[in-house]
């Protein structure tokens, strides 16, 4: 029988989940291989400087925001210095102007060509407008009940469709839930204390989380089953379903297409738009305007353009867990299947089927790794 090391491990996926997971292990002694199916590390926060000098997002745009006493902030700090940045979205109208997202006092006056002398007459206006007798039960009637229907219509319905290609009477209501309505002027996107970006980058920072000795990384390497056996434990960043050959049926994602355009004229009014229109894109982002994106050089501006699509057009990318009642069933039957697998953990998104924004996919993987770390007695 074949005797493996007791302080190996297997970590697949080289994004923040497994970088994170990796650092925590190998600063205690076990002998972490990471392995990654794409040519880069970092996964879907990897960035990179173009011929341009501005900073892309190779998987559209990452914002990091949080409490200041975060311990994922803590522990992140270690790898990177840090640029403030509080993020700014902007909904295009179709009289070709720009209005506040999310929505606050700004945006109830463009939108309804009104003007409000305080918070108090804002608030007022919102309550006039809103269904309050609705308690919500699905993203669709928690847009109603938090913004009435004009503005649903707006900005939340047809982005959603586009986004999720559902209606949002479909969706459960955490999907629509994350946006704050306010009453003042803030146009901040996040209210978080702390907001910034990763002074030279997302890369470099994941770059930093795994240089350690005990860390060997191998990318443009796929897993396939039976790799684990060579390892006292694995953490995968695949699938659950596809791990167990789809016994309960498949889980479903959404992709996207990031299609890059070269443009001149005017910056945006912030740097990401959001369309309200009926075109196949969701959002547009001007690279060099994020202030660690240095030294812009050239005439025109890179511009990403999001399309939301079917993993059936973009294969292998998985981006947006789709949350509905009857897919939260299936992955809770791929869950308890998991417990038997007592040498495997499933992390990232496609492991635990959930959207993460950045600070709490670092705070989950930390715990995953403190309670595996908590449960081993490594010294036999």
């Amino acid at each position: 029988m074949f005797k493996f090391d007791r302080k190996k491990i297997l970590i697949v996926g080289a994004g923040l989940a497994g970088s994170t997971i990796g650092r925590v292990l190998a600063e205690n002694n076990f002998k972490v291989m990471i392995i990654d199916k794409r040519n880069h590390i970092a996964g879907n926060v990897f960035d990179f400087i173009n011929n341009n000098n501005e900073r892309i997002h190779k998987y559209g745009p990452h914002l990091l925001h949080c409490r200041k006493n975060s311990e994922a902030l803590k522990f992140l700090s270690r790898f990177t210095k840090w640029v403030k940045y509080e993020h700014k979205v902007r909904a295009l109208l179709q009289n070709g102007k720009t209005t506040p997202l999310p929505i606050n006092k700004s945006t109830l006056e463009d939108v309804f060509n009104r003007f409000f002398k305080d918070e108090n007459e804002t608030r007022e206006f919102l309550e006039s407008i809103r269904n309050k007798e609705l308690i919500p039960t699905n993203t669709d009637e928690f847009f109603e009940s938090s913004v009435g229907n004009t503005l649903s219509d707006l900005f939340f319905r047809p982005y959603t469709r586009k986004m999720w290609g559902l209606e949002p009477k479909d969706l459960n209501i955490s999907v629509g839930s994350r946006l704050p309505v306010r009453t003042n002027n803030d146009d901040r996107y996040f209210n978080d204390e702390f907001q910034a970006l990763p002074e030279k980058g997302y890369s470099e920072m994941v770059e930093n989380m795994l240089d350690h000795k005990n860390i060997q990384i191998n990318l443009n390497t796929s897993y396939f089953k039976g790799m684990e056996e060579n390892y006292y434990h694995s953490f995968l960043s695949i699938p659950i379903d596809e791990f167990f050959n789809f016994k309960f049926g498949k889980l479903p994602y959404r992709s996207i297409i990031f299609e890059e355009k070269l443009e001149n004229g005017f910056d945006f009014d912030a740097p990401v738009i959001n369309f309200t229109d009926n075109s196949p894109f969701t959002r547009k982002t001007q690279w060099n305007l994020f202030p660690n994106s240095y030294n812009f050089e050239g005439k025109f501006k890179t511009v990403t353009y999001e399309r939301p699509c079917s993993m059936q057009v973009n294969p292998g990318e998985y981006y947006y867990p789709v949350q509905t009642k009857e897919s939260n069933i299936t992955y809770s039957k791929y869950v308890k299947l998991s417990k038997q697998e007592s040498s495997l953990t499933f992390i990232g998104r496609t492991g635990l089927f959930k959207y993460i924004d950045m600070i709490p996919a670092v705070e989950i993987h930390m715990r995953i790794a403190k309670k595996f770390l908590q449960g081993i007695d490594i010294s036999k």
